[in-house]
C-alpha cells in the first residue's frame, strides 16, 4: 500500500546523478573485458575441435554437437549481459569484446594459421559465433509493444470504422 508521501517524486541528488553514468560505464568496461576473456578462452578451445577429427565416425558428430551447445550458451550469455545491464548495449559490449579477440586470433600470421585453420568446423565456429552474437544483440533491444486494450490512462484508442457510405479507394 502506498501513501501520498511515498509516491512523491524525489529530487535526484547531485551525487546520484554523477554516480549513475560512472557505474554504467564501468559495467560496460567489465562486460567488454568479460567478452574478450570468453572470446580468448573459447577460440583457443575451438582450435581443439579438429584434434581427433580424422579418428573416425564418433568424433565429427560430437564436435558439431559441442559447437552447437557452445553457440546456445553464447547466445544465452549475450542475453544475460543485456538483462543484467538493463539495456541492449550490455550485450553489445560483451559481443564487441568477444569479436575483437576473435578477429585478432584469426588474423594473418607470417607462420600461418595459429589458432583456427581453414577447416569446416572452424569456419562454422567463426561464422556461427558472429551470427549468434549479432542475434543476441538484436533480440536484446526493447520490443515495441502496442498499447494494451485495458489501458486505464485513456491512451488507448479504438479503431475508427469508416462510415457506411464510404467507398473503397479505386486504384485507377
Amino acid at each position: 500500500m502506498s501513501t501520498p508521501e511515498s509516491t512523491e517524486i524525489r529530487e535526484r541528488s547531485p551525487a546520484r546523478e554523477f554516480l549513475s553514468p560512472v557505474l554504467t560505464a564501468a559495467t560496460f568496461a567489465v562486460l567488454l573485458l568479460l567478452g574478450a576473456l570468453v572470446g580468448l578462452a573459447s577460440t583457443t578451445g575451438a582450435g581443439w575441435l579438429t584434434r581427433y577429427w580424422d579418428a573416425g565416425p564418433p568424433v565429427p558428430p560430437l564436435a558439431v554437437a559441442g559447437l552447437l551447445a557452445f553457440l546456445v550458451l553464447l547466445y544465452g550469455a549475450g542475453r544475460l549481459c543485456a538483462w543484467g545491464s538493463r539495456r541492449w548495449s550490455g550485450a553489445l559490449a560483451f559481443a564487441s569484446g568477444f569479436l575483437a579477440v576473435l578477429i585478432a586470433l584469426v588474423g594473418y600470421m607470417p607462420g600461418g594459421d595459429v589458432v583456427l585453420t581453414n577447416h569446416l568446423i572452424h569456419n562454422a565456429y567463426l561464422f556461427g559465433t558472429m551470427l549468434v552474437l549479432v542475434i543476441s544483440v538484436i533480440r536484446s533491444a526493447a520490443p515495441v509493444r502496442a498499447p494494451s486494450a485495458d489501458a486505464s490512462d485513456g491512451t488507448h484508442r479504438q479503431p475508427v470504422r469508416p462510415s457506411s457510405g464510404a467507398r473503397p479507394w479505386n486504384g485507377g
